[in-house]
């Protein structure tokens, strides 16, 4: 397996368009209104929040790394996060740099650094490491050594960094036209338990909700200011590439009951490297624009498809790269071979 050995972080910005569809399933789901997919309550316009996306990535990321040195994730699935950091936290604080450090604040910058070292996503996406109050000593410092809890049992100690800044942000992705959700309703050919008012029972209803078809775009951008210097999580090139073949490949293995095989296709991902100015040679909303996704229809069976709420293929989509004006500083990769895009 490969190990973590890069320490340069990247030097400039980069921002990054994905267009994916979506073919008979449920996105991103909401809980909270019986698992529906996402949908602007206003426009109807579906989306698909930012903690959905960067939780494939993770999971792309663990699948092309398998949890390597240096390629751990955080925010994994069966793990405790307090449980994850404390573990790490055990391992760093008996090393021997660490040990010969004296102040709270040497400390801070050590377990910083060697967390960012030891997890992508926090290299990555940064996170929020402060303790709770009962953790807290005299003067809300979390404290570093084992402390009883209330059920007698161990407490790992809690980092010292409070919050770590990550350089990669997405956006929420949102779909180009208003979404139709189809809920169907199931039958199930057991209940779930046995009820006595009705011992004969043999089946059980159940609702499916579904995205006939759609076309989504995500947008984001990976921050050099924040991957470089103390401060920063030491996001290489290295973590770049492999972010972009996670994105490149982010439904792979990601298949559910609500998100069948090949029913999330990612048509397509564009990165625009600035290569000038560490800040971006152009706006960052410019850049992000220059990817444009359309609706335009098309005949089927010599039949026009006009309305975006008919189409049910990447077909009846216009995707196209305006670079009118385009810094010559700033580099373009493309990935996906989408046949409609026009350039």
């Amino acid at each position: 397996m490969s190990t973590y050995t890069s320490i340069d972080p990247i030097k400039s910005r980069v921002d990054f368009v994905l267009v994916f569809s979506v073919d008979n399933a449920n996105p991103n789901g909401d809980p909270g209104y019986d698992n529906r997919p996402r949908m602007d309550a206003y426009t109807g316009h579906g989306f698909v929040t930012d903690v959905c996306l960067k939780r494939k990535i993770r999971n792309r990321v663990e699948m092309i790394k398998e949890l390597a040195d240096g390629y751990d994730i955080w925010v994994r699935s069966g793990t405790y996060l307090r449980e994850t950091i404390g573990d790490g936290l055990d391992i760093i604080r008996k090393e021997k740099e660490y040990t010969s450090l004296k102040t709270d604040k040497e400390k801070a910058h050590y377990e910083r650094r060697r967390l960012c070292q030891q997890f992508f996503d926090i290299r990555a996406f940064g996170g929020v490491l402060t303790s709770d109050s009962e953790s807290e000593g005299e003067e809300g410092q979390a404290e570093t050594t084992e402390k009883k809890t209330k059920g007698g049992k161990s407490e790992k100690g809690k980092s010292k960094v409070s919050q770590i800044r990550g350089p990669v942000s997405i956006q929420y992705a949102k779909s180009v036209t208003p979404i139709v959700v189809e809920d169907d309703e199931i039958t199930r050919v057991c209940p779930t338990k046995f009820d006595p008012k009705k011992p004969d029972k043999q089946t059980e209803m159940g609702r499916k909700k579904r995205v006939p078809f759609a076309v989504y775009v995500a947008k984001g951008s990976v921050s050099a200011r924040l991957a470089e210097g103390d401060k920063g999580t030491g996001f290489s090139v290295e973590d770049l590439n492999l972010l972009k073949e996670a994105m490149k490949t982010l439904f792979l293995n990601d298949e559910s009951t609500a998100r069948p095989i090949g029913s999330m296709i990612m048509q397509k991902s564009v990165f625009f490297t600035h290569n000038l100015k560490k800040d971006g040679d152009e706006a960052v909303h410019k850049t992000l624009a220059r990817l444009k996704v359309e609706f335009v229809g098309k005949e089927e069976n010599g039949i026009k498809v006009e309305k975006p709420e008919k189409a049910r293929d990447i077909g009846c989509y216009k995707i196209s790269l305006d670079k009118d004006g385009l810094p010559s500083s700033i580099t373009i990769e493309e990935f996906g071979d989408y046949a409609a895009v026009n350039i």
